[in-house]
């Protein structure tokens, strides 16, 4: 291979240049380098073209042929374009080979397997080394959780070229009521939550925020009636949620106890945004959390089952007593 990357750089003008056909001189080349950005002189770009077609260690035997008459060079036959067109710096490949392992939990997603095919042609046309190709092929390099093919997903494509173009979306929508109502729909944004779909828009009939969950979508229609930007932050309307359920209330200080043992997870992985630790001790671990109570929120509290305790508000802590004594009947 190219002993330098100044070298590779030069190896592909050249290519390029006889590609094209006709016969070029040695002056003309160097010329061409220099205008790129690469000093070079006569006598490199003459070792380049020797080198290309005769070198072992290279590898290349590209088919050029010097006229000794004219003093020009051309390629006898047009070879295939044998350079990548793109570069990588080895943090580049790790970056890509993470981001390829990670993506990989939806490839059973229709619109994701357009996203395998873009990086596949970033593999095809650059320089990763072959042994590390290997690499994105292995299935124990590394492993993200499995996202099931849930219905809904092949509405993703359609609903991303709705919100990007700004056009109305007609929905039905089949609640678990077995109500099948038709919305008008400002398309904002899709989120997953839970392995879930979901879109988010405005409600033409109503003029309000509304979400809809895509495996409940029955069909989804693009209109060619235009909407004008609608301003929304993400980050700021789920600042306070548990999931993707926004309530309309205001939100609330939680305080919750902990045992010392889930207080060391909850350090690594806090269960909020918000969460601010106010005692860390051998016997508990006690935190607060600024949030809009839904059904996200008090599911996930009631998953940590005997070892979270709901200190405050006493409004929180009566919905949490009521639910364990309702469960407890049950047994």
């Amino acid at each position: 291979m190219p002993k330098n990357k100044e070298a590779l750089k030069r190896y592909r003008i050249i290519h390029n240049i006889l590609r094209r056909g006709g016969r070029h001189k040695t002056r003309r080349i160097v010329e061409i380098c220099n205008d790129a950005g690469i000093p070079v002189k006569l006598r490199t770009i003459q070792t380049d073209l020797k080198d290309l077609a005769e070198d072992t260690e290279l590898g290349f035997y590209l088919p050029i042929v010097k006229d000794e008459r004219t003093k020009t060079y051309f390629y006898s036959e047009i070879p295939e374009n044998i350079f990548p067109s793109l570069e990588l710096e080895p943090e580049e490949i790790t970056a890509l080979l993470f981001y390829a392992k990670t993506v990989s939990q939806y490839k059973e997603y229709p619109i994701f397997k357009e996203i395998t095919n873009a990086v596949q042609k970033v593999f095809d046309n650059s320089n990763i080394d072959p042994e590390l190709k290997e690499l994105f092929e292995k299935e124990t390099l590394l492993e993200t959780e499995k996202h099931p093919q849930i219905g809904g997903i092949e509405l993703i494509s359609d609903i991303l070229e709705a919100i990007s173009k700004k056009k109305i979306i007609e929905i039905e929508y089949h609640k678990f009521d077995d109500v099948i109502k038709c919305h008008r729909l400002k398309p904002i944004l899709l989120k997953e939550d839970k392995q879930l779909w979901y879109i988010l828009g405005i409600n033409v009939k109503h003029d309000r925020l509304i979400t809809f969950a895509l495996d409940r979508i029955i069909d989804v229609t693009i209109t060619e009636d235009l909407f004008d930007e609608v301003p929304f932050d993400s980050k700021e309307y789920f600042k306070y949620s548990f999931g993707i359920t926004v309530t309309e209330e205001d939100p609330i200080d939680v305080i919750i106890s902990f045992n010392p043992e889930q207080g060391n997870y909850l350090k690594t992985l806090p269960i909020h945004l918000s969460q601010i630790v106010l005692e860390d001790t051998t016997s508990k671990f006690v935190i607060k959390v600024s949030v809009k109570p839904s059904y996200e929120f008090y599911s996930k509290i009631f998953s940590y089952g005997s070892s979270a305790t709901v200190l405050a508000p006493e409004s929180i802590c009566k919905i949490f007593k009521q639910t364990f004594v309702e469960a407890l009947s049950r047994y």
